[in-house]
């Protein structure tokens, strides 16, 4: 039996949900009722479409169509208006990596073609997921600067906590004062 060609999500906050091509062309985009709705602000309503394509001799192919994109859509960080896609390509709707799984095992890539839908909703996953790592975060320079500038934030804090007791004494002083004359 044939395996069903599949998109796997790279982006950090999704990292490794699978989608199955399995309908005769898949819509890709941020809105709802796309076959695949990517809700991050990088991608278009209706970004790309992924269609299946078979030949007389049986091989099926994929071809990707970018749908004048706002952010384009990139193939192995080419971008691209319409590609055939290759087992293996590193896609990009915006700034959402996704990969092309497209080893079938045979030729005959045939399937339950349904009416799936899938939604990827990142905005629910912010909290859930932390910065990656860059080569700042580990430079002394910038740890230096950061300590020293939490360091005044910190400061600047206690002086105002500071002087709002100070004033908050003397309001009490001079209320006492004119409460007692």
């Amino acid at each position: 039996m044939a395996k069903t060609p599949k998109l796997t999500v790279l982006f950090e906050k999704l990292r490794g949900q699978t989608f199955n091509l399995d309908k005769e062309t898949i819509s890709v985009g941020r809105k709802d009722g796309m076959d695949i709705v990517l809700k991050d602000g990088s991608v278009s309503g209706h970004h790309a479409d992924i269609i299946r394509s078979e030949n007389e001799n049986g091989d099926v192919t994929f071809i990707l169509r970018d749908n004048d994109s706002t952010n384009g859509t990139r193939v192995n960080n080419t971008p691209v208006t319409e590609h055939v896609l290759k087992n293996s390509d590193l896609i990009t709707f915006g700034n959402v990596e996704v990969l092309f799984d497209g080893d079938s095992g045979d030729s005959s890539a045939t399937g339950d073609f349904s009416n799936l839908t899938h939604t990827i909703d990142i905005s629910s996953l912010e909290e859930k997921t932390s910065a990656p790592q860059t080569l700042t975060n580990f430079n002394p320079r910038t740890i230096k600067e950061a300590q020293n500038k939490a360091r005044i934030q910190k400061g600047i804090l206690l002086t105002f906590i500071l002087g709002g007791a100070v004033l908050l004494g003397l309001a009490i002083i001079v209320f006492i004062t004119l409460a007692t004359h």
